[in-house]
């Protein structure tokens, strides 16, 4: 299976927008501005580390407007307006755009070379509206390998939840024949049987919410032998010492009640955590089940790992929110936080593909010399 983007796109990523005259919701008769010119400046604008602020993104486009016009070979084309922005980009079919976004980087899923993939639900802060605790939610299906993004979708936190959005994720991106791996909100029959009848894998986090389920684990765990087992050794980061230790049960024997019947639930992960951080030792014990059925010491050792691997999503989050300052944006209007949510999946996806470690360093680059940043986008494919 393949999950980098696709080295044979036939168009770049402006043409295809330009034809997609879907796309665009504004009203033929009032349009002033391209469409595609206005989103590859925003997304020139990102890459140069402007996000945070919509004024601070628009100075950058009207800044390096000229030479944006030089590189897509357009003329009698006006910057768009400080007011017109936030107007023009609420007109954008945002569905259209991540499809259009996530199938122009060429992600191939081959049901006979299952990978994993996390998936996970990160809030837009900057689109919580006064007297609300929720705004917009970003659920992304991030591969483990690469950390490439290849599924999005969103949901309103005000009034909608994240298990069905992740269903429909799972369902529309065809990832319910991978192997997946899910926090433990996704702990519910519904999404289980999905992926196990599609003949994929997965491995949830089990709580106590779930209490006649965890209870009958954590007595398998206590009274029972490992059937496989991990220590990994001690490592040192962030000024503590920790040590984790896997082990790995047999759920076949298990009498599950009627719900879980048919989510195929076999294996049971212990996970213990022992961290040493200023001479406080603690212990940490979580728990995981998977429809997996491993027979062998490596079989198990890949389970282990999609648990430790879990967290790239979660670095996804972080980056997009400390290297892009994407909670820092407020927007009123929901569409043009979910259509700003997309644009910075294509900018991360972008800059993982090209191996990029140090984000930060390179968006600097990008907005010290923007010749650059047009190179680039031009290697990419993007102009």
């Amino acid at each position: 299976m393949t999950t980098t983007a696709c080295p044979l796109k036939t168009t770049t990523f402006f043409q295809l927008l330009n034809q997609t005259p879907e796309l665009d919701l504004r009203d033929n008769r009032g349009k002033r501005h391209s469409l595609a010119l206005v989103l590859t400046g925003l997304v020139a604008a990102l890459c140069c580390g402007r996000d945070g602020n919509l004024s601070r993104l628009h100075r950058h486009m009207a800044n390096h407007f000229e030479s944006l016009l030089e590189a897509t070979q357009l003329t009698d084309h006006k910057a768009i307006s400080r007011a017109q922005l936030p107007i023009l980009l609420a007109k954008v079919n945002g569905i259209r755009f991540t499809r259009l976004l996530l199938d122009w980087f060429g992600f191939s899923l081959d049901e006979d070379q299952k990978r994993w993939f996390a998936v996970d639900g990160k809030e837009l802060r900057g689109s919580i509206q006064p007297g609300h605790t929720r705004g917009e939610v970003c659920v992304s299906a991030v591969a483990h390998e690469d950390q490439q993004v290849v599924g999005q979708a969103f949901y309103s936190g005000t009034k909608e939840s994240e298990r069905p959005a992740v269903s429909q994720l799972l369902d529309e991106r065809h990832l319910c024949h991978q192997k997946i791996t899910l926090d433990a909100l996704h702990m519910i029959p519904l999404t289980l049987r999905s992926i196990h009848t599609a003949t994929g894998l997965y491995v949830v986090g089990l709580k106590a919410n779930q209490a006649s389920l965890y209870r009958q684990c954590i007595c398998r765990s206590l009274f029972g032998t490992a059937d496989y087992e991990q220590v990994d050794a001690e490592k040192k980061q962030h000024g503590r010492i920790e040590q984790r230790t896997y082990q790995c049960y047999s759920l076949v024997s298990l009498v599950l009640a009627p719900r879980w019947q048919t989510t195929g639930l076999a294996t049971l992960i212990r996970v213990e955590r022992n961290r040493q951080q200023g001479g406080v030792v603690s212990q940490e014990v979580s728990y995981f089940v998977s429809n997996a059925k491993p027979a062998s010491q490596s079989q198990a050792v890949e389970l282990f790992a999609a648990i430790r691997q879990h967290w790239c999503v979660e670095v996804r989050h972080h980056q997009r929110d400390v290297t892009l300052a994407e909670d820092a944006l407020r927007t009123v209007k929901a569409s043009v936080s979910r259509l700003l949510g997309s644009l910075r999946t294509l900018v991360m996806n972008l800059l993982e593909g090209k191996n990029v470690k140090n984000k930060a360093a390179q968006l600097d680059t990008f907005a010290d010399k923007f010749p650059v940043l047009i190179q680039f986008f031009t290697q990419q494919m993007v102009l």
